[in-house]
């Protein structure tokens, strides 16, 4: 063990004695010998003269100085012999344990910076707790003193474990086992706690910090390791070493500490919860307790008994005024925010505790290379700082928040990223990685058609009946319900996705993909939900998400079907330059095949072209160049909230828009709020980018199809009756894209040609099949549609899907009723509802059979 300047072994006690007289402290070390009397100019310490015990003590500490190290060993080695295989694993322990250098230490006073990645400076981080470094020999003697009297009276005297209070520790327990064990534990051993944030209960933590505190004490001075300890204390709450205990409490400078003070704040030390002077009943425990640190500090001969009564009878003036923290929370962005968080994660799976992650970050001198696009932010940061893209329709009604993400499509890394409306002024909750809100119809491609084009469940041409469904397990009201309230018949993927319609989504994902299905992919995107009820393939989630899981949720779609774990980080140093945390390539996770997520990738593209993203879903570069895009809208029920998740080649953003309260947005302007602000911010994003397509892969073919039946169009489907009720933009044949081997083999059987009766429809509106009785001028030759599932109305409030009524009626037309005129009741088919005929330009009427499903839409039941 080495001693600073000035000091040596002594030859008889093997003590340090002070060789230059007038020496100081711990600049001055015999001030710590208990006993040791000085005379003449030797006398510049105060001890108390106990001459009866000093060859007794010189004599202990002579044992300990020289076999102290040697019993740690032995005992270590006793135990080993007496517990076989943990024994065994302390050897282990031992072996897996890194020692604590100088450098760690001192790594806790540096400035840590944050920069973009081009290396560019971006943000500094200072201290995030109430503390302010303080050297030892700028301190009163007494300082240092006053914490080694009370924490670890033998600090001189040992090597970094205290044997003699390791052993009384363990008796102490053996007496009370109910009790916890304590008093074992030095100086070296906390300052070493604190290095590692390690304080869990175990005994690899014991037997570590017991090792780590001996090899520390081989490389440092003991100054060094008070100075640190006294820099690191916990002084109050959120107070930090004594530096900031002397401003907080004193209103004054470590340096100006008198011996009674330097006594309070020692005593804060062991329990700050009990001793901190900030009440009366505090202040009371802080002077019993400081009592208790004179008194050892006399026992021990620190101090002089003339030093002792005077600090007794010195009335304490406690200011308690609040120190200003140096931490640039003010302008710390919410990309910053987020850097702070996943680097304390990676600390804490190092195993650090939180508050030990948290000290190295805004401590330790860090240097932190991030994923940040610096010029992005810059246009995020102006996008939701301008007040006029957040429109209040209602008197007094505050503004709601929004937050984004964009992600690189290519790798998941976060290029920027807003928390919140307006300017950031204070540390406040980040909306764009902090909130898990539902996300509605944005759930749609990740939890239900995603998943069933991979497991080849559906096509993009699979036809789905939207039609009035009960999946509650009742017969009270059709669940799940379209947003405009209506039902549209025979619809396929790619239009049931386009126009957001809820019915097909639950269909698919409770009879043909299965909630287990759903949550397995889910959970390859990192939304790793439990909830099987058919609410979650609607986005009505138990438990939300937060805008960052959608965003990298949709990147597999961009990225060939590949998921990649969002993240800040591409690397952090230490102040050495050492890399602690190193990003390199990222883990990726199949989620779909590439043809699986091409094919979601174009149903995408057609929801920003023509479906419900069609206003604001497309964007154009600084050229007027549209840049490809896809997307998805979501909103919740009473549009609680709103989202939109959109795409490019290059990059990928989503956008979340709503009350913290989660109260309705007003109908009106905001419902497009969060649209708008996706289109704003990358349209700025591609100002200088050049269109990019989805490249297609190979394993696709293209097929003619009828979007009536998504079976092989005939020329008969080109004269879809619906066409003209739709108008222009409507096209009954599509050229589809399909997986290979998955393309339909058969000619669609939905349209049919008959000959119908002109005078006479059903309930339904359905032309009826003309009968032998129909006069040639009222009958027509039409094209029908002949819907393979069957209609069966459950209650007469329940709208009939849009295409019925270009059905063909179950029976011939009044024609042929014995009168051979006026309406009569047809017969109905078996198992199907009746509909009574009425001529055309009469109001239908409808009337219901006994409840009955279609096929493929009988009702779920939820759990």
């Amino acid at each position: 063990m080495s001693f600073p300047p000035g000091f040596t072994m002594h030859p008889l006690y093997g003590i340090i004695s002070l060789v230059e007289k007038g020496g100081h402290s711990m600049k001055n070390r015999n001030k710590y010998i208990p006993g040791k009397k000085l005379t003449g100019s030797d006398r510049t310490s105060r001890h108390t003269v106990k001459s009866k015990t000093v060859k007794a003590q010189g004599a202990i500490q002579l044992f300990f100085r020289q076999y102290g190290r040697p019993i740690v060993l032995v005992l270590l080695a006793v135990m080993i012999a007496v517990t076989g295989i943990i024994g065994g694993a302390m050897v282990g322990y031992i072996k897996t344990a890194t020692p604590i250098t100088r450098e760690q230490l001192m790594s806790s006073r540096f400035t840590t910076q944050v920069y973009d990645r081009n290396n560019q400076l971006v943000s500094e981080l200072y201290q995030y707790e109430n503390r302010e470094w303080v050297n030892y020999d700028s301190v009163p003697d007494y300082v240092g003193e006053a914490l080694v009297a009370i924490e670890d009276e033998r600090f001189l005297k040992h090597e970094g474990v205290d044997v003699p209070g390791l052993f009384r520790a363990v008796f102490k327990k053996i007496l009370n086992p109910g009790n916890q064990m304590a008093g074992a534990s030095t100086i070296t051993m906390q300052v070493i706690k604190n290095v590692t944030g390690d304080d869990k209960r175990s005994l690899r933590r014991k037997v570590q910090e017991w090792w780590r505190a001996m090899e520390l004490e081989k490389n440092l001075e003991k100054w060094e390791i008070l100075e640190n300890y006294m820099n690191i204390i916990v002084t109050g709450i959120n107070i930090y070493g004594v530096q900031a205990a002397a401003k907080t409490y004193f209103g004054k400078n470590a340096s100006q500490l008198t011996l009674a003070e330097a006594a309070s704040i020692a005593g804060i030390t062991n329990n700050p919860g009990l001793y901190t002077p900030t009440t009366t009943k505090g202040r009371e425990n802080n002077k019993n307790r400081q009592m208790d640190v004179l008194d050892k500090m006399l026992e021990l001969g620190m101090i002089e008994k003339t030093e002792y009564d005077a600090a007794v009878k010195e009335e304490l003036r406690f200011v308690n005024q609040a120190v200003e923290v140096t931490v640039n929370s003010g302008s710390q962005s919410y990309f910053v925010d987020q850097v702070v968080l996943d680097i304390k994660k990676e600390f804490m799976q190092q195993g650090l505790s939180e508050a030990a992650a948290l000290d190295k970050i805004y401590n330790g001198g860090l240097k932190i290379y991030t994923t940040l696009d610096n010029e992005m932010q810059k246009i995020l940061d102006q996008v939701f700082q301008d007040s006029s893209n957040f429109p209040v329709t209602e008197p007094g009604n505050p503004h709601a928040q929004a937050s984004m993400v964009v992600l690189d499509a290519n790798t998941a890394q976060i290029r920027a990223l807003y928390g919140g409306y307006g300017p950031k002024t204070t540390n406040s909750l980040n909306r764009a990685t902090q909130i898990e809100r539902q996300p509605g119809s944005v759930m749609k491609p990740i939890a239900v058609y995603g998943p069933a084009l991979n497991e080849r469940a559906v096509t993009a041409a699979t036809v789905l009946d939207d039609s009035p469904v009960y999946m509650l397990g009742t017969d009270e009201d059709p669940y799940p319900m379209n947003y405009d309230k209506a039902y549209h018949g025979l619809v396929t993927v790619r239009d049931a996705v386009k126009f957001s319609y809820n019915v097909p989504a639950a269909i698919v994902f409770d009879e043909w993909l299965g909630a287990e299905k759903s949550l397995q992919y889910l959970k390859k995107v990192g939304i790793n939900r439990d909830q099987r009820e058919v609410s979650l393939a609607l986005g009505g989630m138990n438990q939300g998400i937060s805008p960052l899981q959608a965003a990298a949720a949709f990147v597999p779609f961009v990225k060939k079907g590949l998921y990649y774990p969002p993240t800040t980080l591409v690397r952090v140093e230490d102040h050495f330059g050492n890399v602690v945390i190193e990003k390199k390539t990222p883990r990726q996770t199949i989620v779909y095949d590439e043809t699986a997520a091409y094919i979601m990738n174009t149903i995408l593209q057609d929801v920003c072209i023509s479906g419900t993203a069609s206003i604001l879903g497309q964007i154009a570069n600084a050229q007027g160049q549209i840049i490809p895009t896809g997307g998805k809208t979501g909103t919740t029920n009473d549009t609680r909230d709103s989202w939109f998740v959109g795409f490019s080649a290059y990059y990928v953003g989503a956008v979340w828009y709503g009350y913290d309260k989660n109260t309705p947005i007003p109908q009106g302007p905001e419902w497009t709020v969060a649209l708008n602000l996706w289109n704003r911010s990358m349209s700025q994003i591609h100002a200088n980018l050049q269109p990019v397509a989805f490249q297609s892969p190979s394993g696709l073919v293209k097929r003619d199809i009828c979007m009536r039946s998504g079976k092989l169009a005939t020329a008969t489907c080109a004269q879809d009756p619906m066409n003209p009720a739709l108008g222009i933009n409507y096209a009954p044949i599509r050229t589809e894209l399909f997986i290979s081997g998955t393309e339909p083999k058969d000619k669609c059987d939905v349209h049919i040609t008959r000959k119908v009766c002109t005078v006479f429809k059903d309930g339904f509106g359905r032309a009826l099949p003309a009968g032998p009785n129909c006069p040639a001028s009222a009958v027509e030759t039409r094209v029908l549609i002949q819907r393979p599932y069957k209609y069966v109305i459950y209650k007469d409030t329940d709208p009939f899907p849009f295409d019925l009524s270009f059905g063909l009626g179950e029976n011939t037309c009044n024609h042929d009723s014995p009168a051979g005129n006026g309406p009569a009741a047809s017969s109905p088919a078996s198992g199907t509802g009746t509909a009574t005929a009425v001529q055309a330009g009469e109001t239908p009427v409808k009337t219901v059979s006994p409840s009955q499903s279609p096929a493929k839409t009988t009702p779920a039941k939820t759990e």
